[in-house]
């Protein structure tokens, strides 16, 4: 990385300068964002700049002479401004994308791909269903990666599966949901359908609906990448495959933060932990499962607030004790033992981190000081913080 990748703390006498070079127009580059500013409050609370990836090489150079830039993270840039950084000798963090997963100048963290194959093909594996489909994207590298392990995947198994590929003019619109619904008239039913995003999973509703097949009855379906706004917007909500671009953020700011040498090399970056967010189009409709599964999902998301059990129960869209009911059925304790155990991880997975001071995780986790922060963690674990330091 040259000359500046041997920057050390004590040479930044102002706040790193930091520029994200992403697009921030779908759901995964605003999650990786989200993610990056995160890290604010562990070591990572640089004067930072969001701009697109799109900047032509004449506004990137302004840009770098004029902004005195230290640091980069950087997704889907293409191969020219890729050149202009790595000439820069500026220490970057490169994120792949459909566009460039290849180029041997990626080196920062990405989801694990294999894991999309293994997860879906477990739950449809648990539906018992003997037939499988892919809805796969021509020409996109990360659709392409999906559909080789979801096909190896259900090879291993010897389940018999098809793919269908769309072209571009054929994605995101109604020639879409038709040539789907032909596809699908031609599978054994019951079958399971993973589609290599949530869009394209929204499609397989629609087409599901307009050629009159139930779901999850005849045909279940797994998206990719649980944008919520997608996944709930049809009349039957879809299951997805939560990637956690969040986590790819930190890691990315981790990585670059190590390279500035403002974070210590031995913080660990956060362990990108895919899962299978089960909704209505991959289970037999048990309601109090589903609301079991909103309630997970809106606590994981809000995992360091006290979340409340009224809250959680308007969010849900049900009685507290309707809510309760619906627990006891899926065998967990109550709402509030749930929230407390999910919060309780939280902080430990905070605590471990060397670089964050106990001042730190207390203010990130709600509490008004950090004495707070030790009497919860002692009575829940009957440790002091400092033992998971």
């Amino acid at each position: 990385m040259g000359k500046a990748s041997e920057k050390s703390q004590v040479e930044f006498t102002s706040q790193p300068r930091v520029i994200y070079l992403g697009g921030t127009a779908d759901f995964f580059s605003r999650e990786i964002l989200r993610g990056v500013l995160s890290m604010r409050q562990s070591g990572c609370d640089w004067d930072f700049w969001a701009l697109p990836n799109t900047m032509s090489t004449p506004e990137l150079l302004a840009c770098l002479e004029n902004k005195s830039i230290d640091g980069v993270i950087a997704r889907g840039v293409p191969d020219a401004t890729a050149r202009v950084l790595i000439d820069y000798s500026i220490p970057t963090v490169f994120l792949r994308s459909s566009e460039n997963a290849e180029a041997d100048y990626i080196n920062g963290p990405h989801a694990d791909d294999s894991i999309i194959g293994e997860l879906a093909g477990e739950e449809f594996s648990r539906l018992q269903l003997g037939y499988w489909g892919f809805v796969h994207w021509e020409g996109v590298m990360w659709s392409e990666a999906r559909k080789k392990v979801f096909h190896s995947y259900a090879t291993a198994r010897a389940v018999s599966n098809d793919t269908l590929a769309l072209a571009e003019s054929e994605r995101k619109n109604w020639t879409a949901v038709e040539r789907i619904a032909r596809w699908l008239e031609k599978l054994p039913k019951p079958c399971g359908v993973l589609a290599c995003n949530d869009e394209a999973g929204l499609d397989v509703i629609h087409a599901c609906e307009y050629a009159g097949f139930n779901i999850p009855g005849d045909v279940a379906i797994i998206g990719v990448d649980n944008d919520r706004l997608i996944c709930e917007s049809g009349s039957v909500a879809l299951s997805s495959i939560d990637l956690k671009p969040a986590d790819t953020g930190r890691a990315a700011a981790i990585q670059l933060g190590k390279m500035l040498g403002v974070l210590d090399s031995e913080m660990q970056s956060p362990v990108m932990d895919a899962q299978c967010i089960q909704r209505q189009s991959c289970d037999k409709i048990d309601r109090n499962k589903l609301i079991y599964q909103k309630a997970l999902d809106y606590i994981h998301s809000r995992s360091l607030r006290n979340v409340k059990v009224d809250e959680l129960s308007r969010a849900c869209g049900i009685s507290r004790r309707g809510m309760e009911r619906a627990f006891e059925s899926c065998g967990v304790a109550s709402p509030a033992a749930l929230i407390r155990d999910i919060r309780l991880a939280a902080i430990i997975k905070l605590l471990q981190d060397q670089n964050s001071s106990i001042e730190s995780v207390a203010e990130q986790s709600g509490f008004s000081e950090a004495a707070g922060l030790s009497n919860f963690v002692k009575r829940m674990t009957g440790n002091n913080p400092s033992f998971y330091r």
